[in-house]
Parts: structure tokens; C-alpha cells; sequence
């Protein structure tokens, strides 16, 4: 049975703030000072789906304004128009 999948609350072309969270289970080191904020345009949205029940996550590929694609998790972002 497929799983339904969760409903973003961006969409492709929202003008976002990002900052990313380094959570341990994502990233392999802890940074207490990541707390740089990046802007830019949501261009496309993932979903990253995990076995053993884990519930999937909305990935978000951002084009930020000094010209890098980044991706950021829904948490990691905010609305700014």
C-alpha cells in the first residue's frame, strides 16, 4: 500500500529565509553557531522516504540569492512574501 504523502506548506516560487538546523541524525558534526540566514526561491519540493516507518520529509530545493541550489527541510524554512 502506498503511503500518502504530507502536504507542503511552500510552494515552488515562495520568496523564503532559510536556516539550516544541523540536527545529529542529518548532518555528522553539531554546529551551536549555524545560525547564518539565507535567502532565496523555492524551486522545486522532494520527499525523502525512509523505511521502518519513519514518516517521510518535504525536502526543499532552494535557489538562494548568491546563485547555489541548497536544500532545507520545512522546519529550516520561513515565508517572506
Amino acid at each position: 500500500m502506498d503511503e500518502e504523502l504530507p502536504t507542503p506548506r511552500y510552494q515552488v516560487g515562495d520568496f523564503v529565509r532559510c536556516c539550516y538546523s544541523f540536527y545529529q541524525y542529518y548532518y555528522y558534526y553539531y554546529d551551536e553557531d549555524s545560525s547564518v540566514s539565507i535567502h532565496g526561491i523555492v524551486v522545486d519540493i522532494e520527499y525523502a522516504q525512509y523505511e521502518g516507518g519513519w514518516e517521510p520529509d518535504i525536502i526543499y530545493i532552494v535557489f538562494c540569492t548568491d546563485g547555489i541550489y541548497r536544500f532545507f527541510v520545512e522546519e529550516e524554512i520561513h515565508k517572506l512574501s
